[in-house]
């Protein structure tokens, strides 16, 4: 593969020159480290003079040059964002060797790839006076992960169900309310009606920009904790969505072209700690734990400790009926835990509710392996098993997200 070409930009501006408040070069330097340059430099001239022949005495009108050396193609991205700024700066292109030092690099997603090149066409978005009522019907039957929230159609946030819970005192997770009789949910959500999306919309997480690199929007991604934020222009307005699936889909092609990207294995990255439960446990015991588990999944091992299936609360809650299903709908609703011996089937065992693995990963399988099993099943998160089929621990989306996070650094 031909190495990236290397270029050199020049941006001609004068002390003077100023964008507000803030002299000029400044504020470009300051979106430059924005978009992931790998560095760039503010050169003061002496003096000298341009088209109009101009020679300015003053210290702060003195010429100023930023100097900065990339990859072609990042460049080409990033010359009508500098443009926009600085729309009479002389600007000039050339190419260089480097001979010494590194530029950025890309790890798994190469040296050039920004947020434009995995984001996708946005399909929703919600406006900030829409009612939580609405918020929700997104989460359940949209199967919405996170919503953009729209003022004027300038993005001033998002919404997830992470906010319905935190803030909106929600504590079923979409996958529950989906399987709820018209009675039960209406009286779930009776909490929610009368108060709209601007009363619990996140303002921190107003969007990033097209020309973010990868790396850098994977490190705020995993700051702000969502699994997908919106992307914006550079009036705020909503242009797309960059999400983990993207991101996932994109490292399994790239692991899949070149085989020596394979030296992470996924031993190395997994979460050891596994909500689990054996075959012949009780109900009651199992709900204890499936109400704070992640995913609200547990996955079931036999006697030998091998992997045999899963066992997920919504399939508990189609199960249970009458007194007991009121009785568990109660407890997944409160903030403190609830004993096992208070929760229904304490003298019924788990297994035929079991159903079948959907996959399961090799400890010493590739990080493209895993993701691509991922995006197979459609799961948040998978079993890690030894040559033997037994429960090494789970390999989840956001793990393998900052494994490869910390390859492109």
């Amino acid at each position: 593969m031909a190495e990236p070409v290397a270029q050199r930009v020049r941006i001609y501006l004068n002390g003077e020159d100023r964008s507000g408040d803030r002299p000029l070069y400044q504020v470009v330097l300051a979106e430059l480290r924005q978009s992931g340059v790998t560095g760039a430099t503010v050169i003061a001239a002496l003096t000298g003079f341009g088209p109009r022949r101009q020679v300015p005495p003053l210290a702060d009108r003195q010429p100023v040059v930023i100097e900065l050396v990339d990859y072609a193609a990042r460049i080409k991205r990033l010359l009508p964002l500098i443009g926009e700024f600085a729309p009479s700066a002389l600007i000039t292109v050339e190419s260089v060797e480097v001979v010494q030092g590194a530029l950025r690099p890309g790890g798994p997603f190469g040296a050039e790839q920004m947020v434009s090149d995995l984001m996708q066409v946005p399909s929703r978005a919600i406006a900030h006076n829409a009612s939580l009522i609405e918020a929700l019907e997104h989460f359940v039957t949209a199967r919405a992960e996170v919503l953009p929230v729209i003022d004027n159609n300038i993005v001033i946030g998002v919404v997830s169900t992470r906010e319905l819970a935190w803030r909106a005192g929600l504590r079923l997770a979409p996958e529950l309310l989906r399987v709820l009789g018209p009675a039960e949910g209406t009286a779930l959500v009776a909490a929610l009606k009368g108060r709209s999306v601007g009363e619990i919309v996140n303002r921190e997480v107003c969007g990033i920009a097209p020309t973010t690199p990868i790396p850098q929007a994977l490190t705020m991604m995993i700051e702000w904790g969502y699994t997908e934020i919106p992307v914006v222009d550079d009036r705020g307005r909503l242009i797309g969505v960059f999400s983990q699936r993207e991101v996932l889909q994109a490292a399994a092609r790239t692991f899949a072209a070149v085989q020596t990207s394979e030296g992470v294995q996924v031993r190395m990255v997994m979460q050891a700690a596994t909500a689990r439960i054996a075959l012949g446990q009780s109900l009651a015991t199992a709900l204890a734990l499936l109400i704070t588990a992640p995913g609200q999944l547990l996955f079931v091992v036999d006697e030998f400790d091998r992997v045999v299936g899963t066992l997920r609360l919504t399939s508990v809650l189609n199960h249970l009926q009458g007194d007991e299903r009121s009785l568990l709908l109660a407890a997944i609703q409160r903030a403190q835990p609830t004993p096992a011996m208070a929760l229904p089937g304490v003298r019924q065992t788990i297994d035929t509710l079991v159903e079948p693995s959907p996959s399961t990963v090799a400890l010493d399988a590739g990080l493209g392996k895993a993701a691509q099993q991922l995006l197979d099943h459609n799961a948040e998160r998978l079993p890690v098993v030894d040559q033997d089929g037994r429960l090494s621990g789970i390999i989840a989306r956001g793990a393998l997200i900052r494994a490869l996070l910390q390859q492109s650094e």
